[in-house]
């Protein structure tokens, strides 16, 4: 028999004390009033202009003045060839593993509190913007751990999961959801296919469900989604809303819930 649940209590359970954990060290306002749902339009991600430079780095830019950095946030953006190195030295480290990784932050500091802070991305993306956003969120949600009002308790072999639930606290979701796997055809001399790429470490129900709870706390409308997910994604997120109705309790704490120092 179908289960009438899109996840385990126990993963929804961790989300729920998740959210609230960053609900208290980075929102200024109950309901995520310093968010929006980002969607793959010209309103959140319009054209560069023309001199810009790359499209990595303008999108870059704008989800960094999204996440609401500034000009003291002394960021640079390194493109690599390929999957970006995972051993790169330095202090204070924080780096994403393994096959599917498609960026790094590395967190080196320096005098006067100004750390130098580098991602890194591959540049087989650069003609990929939702893959390059989704990278980006991720990475600069490792960059937002090191801001927040007090320490993070989350379990080491956690971590990047809370770092792929911290870009779609931070609004992302959509884009996460739809990059988490990608199948594109190939061909090789006599032998054709496909081959599946990812971005992300939740499971791809677990970004549905996150992003319907983000949703759901915002008081935003299914629909305002649906048009811009996967076929196979608008049917986990009905799933996920009809789940949350049976947890209405928790979205309504998390409603609610004051930051700290709110």
């Amino acid at each position: 028999m179908f289960s009438r649940k899109l996840i385990d209590t126990e993963v929804a359970e961790w989300q729920f004390d998740h959210f609230a954990m960053l609900i208290d060290n980075f929102e200024k306002a109950p309901g995520l009033a310093d968010r929006s749902l980002m969607l793959p339009t010209a309103e959140f991600f319009p054209e560069s202009k023309k001199g810009y430079g790359t499209q990595a780095q303008h999108l870059f830019d704008l989800i960094k003045d999204q996440f609401g950095f500034n000009v003291l946030d002394n960021f640079e953006l390194e493109g690599h060839v390929g999957r970006p190195p995972t051993s790169l030295g330095g202090v204070a480290m924080v780096q994403t593993h393994g096959q599917m990784a498609c960026g790094t932050y590395q967190n080196i500091p320096g005098g006067l509190n100004r750390a130098r802070e580098i991602i890194r991305y591959d540049t087989g993306m650069e003609d990929q913007p939702n893959r390059l956003i989704a990278t980006f969120a991720h990475e600069l949600s490792h960059a937002l751990h090191h801001r927040s009002r007090e320490f993070l308790h989350v379990d080491d072999d956690l971590y990047e999961l809370f770092t792929d639930l911290t870009a779609i606290f931070m609004g992302y979701g959509i884009f996460l959801a739809n990059t988490r796997f990608e199948f594109s055809q190939f061909s090789n001399g006599d032998t054709q296919g496909w081959q599946a790429q990812g971005a992300g470490y939740l499971p791809e129900a677990d970004m549905v469900f996150a992003t319907a709870l983000f949703m759901r706390i915002k008081n935003i409308s299914m629909e305002r989604a649906m048009p811009h997910l996967k076929p196979r994604l608008q049917k986990m997120l009905k799933k996920a809303w009809r789940q949350l109705d049976r947890h209405m309790d928790e979205v309504e704490a998390l409603q609610v819930r004051v930051p700290l120092g709110g």
